[in-house]
């Protein structure tokens, strides 16, 4: 799952675009630009020809004078918990979705830049707990606080990392139960999709993808560290945004997202 989002451009608002093919055409209560008349049956054609012309009404595709991907969700977390323990971001987190859906408020935006300048500027970040490719030294998986530390969320085990290791809970039983944990440990492939941990006399065999499988060779040494880290490693995201808020200034529209 990822977040996105989007600013109108003004075209239809200034009389630039293409005149809708029915009406009436509005901003709905999620304040996207639509046939305001309520769905149905005898409505239908009409939302699907007003959605063709907010798709292509203007110079715009979709009207929308920036579109950005911010990433996945967990990507998302990682820099909330980076502004929660960096103190002084309160509008930055007040409209940082929860899910798909809402906006930043166009009155909100001038914060919202300022708190990123600041972030980018003076932000002082506490060290991230991370799960690492022992052999390579690549980071794999971070504790994320509000999942956690949980990456891989079975229906049978949840599996991840925090402060006090890498670890493996048992979801089958009357009440959750680690089954392994370790700072270290190494992992082995077995025939029909099960996967072996081994760390200080701990072996657990369990059914399960390799951790890691999205390189092409799965990693067979892991370790898990305390590393640095600073605004920098959130320029993609805090980019993203500083876009968005640029649009939604020169339009007067907010920031939706998706």
């Amino acid at each position: 799952m990822t977040l996105d989002a989007f600013v109108y451009c003004r075209c239809w608002q200034d009389g630039l675009a293409v005149p809708p093919p029915v009406g009436p055409v509005g901003f709905d209560e999620d304040g996207r630009i639509g046939l305001l008349a309520p769905w149905s049956r005898e409505t239908a054609d009409a939302h699907d020809a007003v959605d063709e012309w907010v798709r292509h009404g203007c110079a715009h595709e979709g009207m929308e004078l920036a579109d950005e991907h911010l990433g996945a969700w967990s990507g998302v977390r990682s820099f909330e918990q980076a502004l929660r323990e960096a103190g002084s971001f309160g509008t930055l987190l007040g409209v940082m979705p929860r899910s798909n859906g809402g906006q930043i408020p166009v009155a909100a935006v001038p914060r919202v830049v300022a708190e990123l300048d600041h972030f980018e500027r003076a932000a002082r970040l506490t060290d991230q707990t991370v799960l690492v490719d022992e052999g390579s030294g690549r980071p794999l998986y971070s504790y994320i606080e509000s999942y956690g530390g949980v990456f891989i969320l079975g229906p049978d085990q949840e599996v991840g990392v925090d402060p006090h290791g890498f670890f493996v809970v048992d979801k089958t039983a009357s009440s959750p139960t680690v089954r392994f944990r370790a700072m270290r440990f190494s992992q082995r492939v077995l025939p029909g999709g099960y996967l072996e941990l081994a760390a200080d006399g701990q072996l657990l065999r369990l059914e399960m993808s390799p951790i890691g499988s999205f390189l092409p060779e799965p990693p067979q040494h892991f370790a898990v560290e305390s590393r640095p880290r600073t605004a920098a490693d959130y320029s993609f995201i805090v980019g993203a945004l500083r876009r968005l808020c640029a649009a939604s200034l020169t339009t007067g529209n907010p920031v939706m997202w998706t």
